[in-house]
């Protein structure tokens, strides 16, 4: 056999090779959709991918519950420490702000709404403070306690022999009555104008210098917040695990992809293995056509 004929030999088999492999992993994708020829199906298609998605799907998605992520990996991963402090650094970035309370209330309810939420508020407060102040009785308390001290002070002197309670009682009831009509007059304006002027001060203020003003110091929020986290992450986590259905999440997703996406993430991940497949293919074919050529000298 001529060296003319070895080469050409070699390079046959060598391009067999290397284009069966290249067709068999195209095959794997492609076509995407049945192929129809006199109203018959054509056979392989679609590709191996395509026409089994489903199943690779379920597949996948057992794979990942029973070996990638299981129930103990999520309840590890959910109280862990690192976890909690990644809760903790969200609540301290969220309360140590250093923007207004009337702004943060803006974002989160909108311009319109934000003042009826003040405006309810300092409302309901309002009226919470003056009910609280007449459920006080403070004409009843002003005269019973106006009586006592009156009778302590005059106690042991000569005075004692002339006032007595009655004495006493005409001259605390009608101030108390004067107490009571001023409270009913004036207690709702000037506890709603404490009240607006409070409101208006804390929407002013900034969450952050609320908490530092009353000694909340950002490391007390970060490990009540830390130790928080963790107790409710150990008491939800096997709850949380048994209504979460791992594989049925991850069967839904891949079905919901498109056989173009799966095709991305595969060739994402394994473009380098199904390239040397290919190169093996052409490897192959080479080492065939040294064997034929071997033969056929003999």
């Amino acid at each position: 056999m001529t060296a003319a004929k070895i080469i050409m030999t070699l390079v046959i088999s060598g391009l067999i090779g290397y284009c069966t492999n290249y067709i068999a992993v195209k095959m794997l994708f492609r076509p995407r959709t049945e192929k129809h020829i006199f109203g018959r199906r054509v056979p392989f298609t679609p590709g191996v991918v395509p026409k089994n998605q489903p199943r690779l799907a379920r597949a996948l998605g057992n794979a990942v519950s029973e070996r990638l992520l299981t129930g103990d990996d999520l309840r590890e991963a959910l109280t862990s420490e690192k976890t909690a402090a990644a809760a903790a650094d969200t609540a301290l970035g969220a309360l140590f702000t250093d923007k207004p309370v009337s702004d943060i209330l803006t974002d989160i309810a909108g311009s319109e709404n934000a003042e009826n939420v003040t405006s309810y508020a300092k409302q309901k407060l309002t009226e919470t403070a003056v009910r609280r102040v007449k459920e006080a009785d403070i004409p009843a308390l002003v005269i019973s306690e106006g009586t006592a001290a009156v009778k302590e002070k005059v106690s042991g002197s000569m005075l004692a022999m002339f006032v007595n309670d009655e004495l006493i009682a005409s001259v605390a009831a009608p101030l108390g009555d004067k107490i009571g009509e001023y409270i009913d007059r004036n207690a709702e304006p000037m506890i709603g104008n404490a009240v607006s002027e409070e409101i208006e001060r804390i929407s002013a203020s900034s969450p952050a210098e609320l908490l530092e003003s009353a000694g909340v110091t950002r490391d007390r929020v970060r490990t009540a917040a830390a130790e928080l986290f963790r107790r409710a992450a150990a008491e939800a986590a096997d709850p949380l695990i048994r209504s979460v259905d791992i594989p049925k999440l991850v069967e839904d997703r891949v079905n919901a992809m498109s056989v173009e996406e799966v095709e991305e993430l595969v060739m994402s991940v394994m473009k380098q293995e199904l390239n040397a497949v290919i190169s093996l293919g052409g490897l192959i074919g080479i080492i065939i056509g040294l064997l034929n050529i071997l033969v056929q000298s003999l």
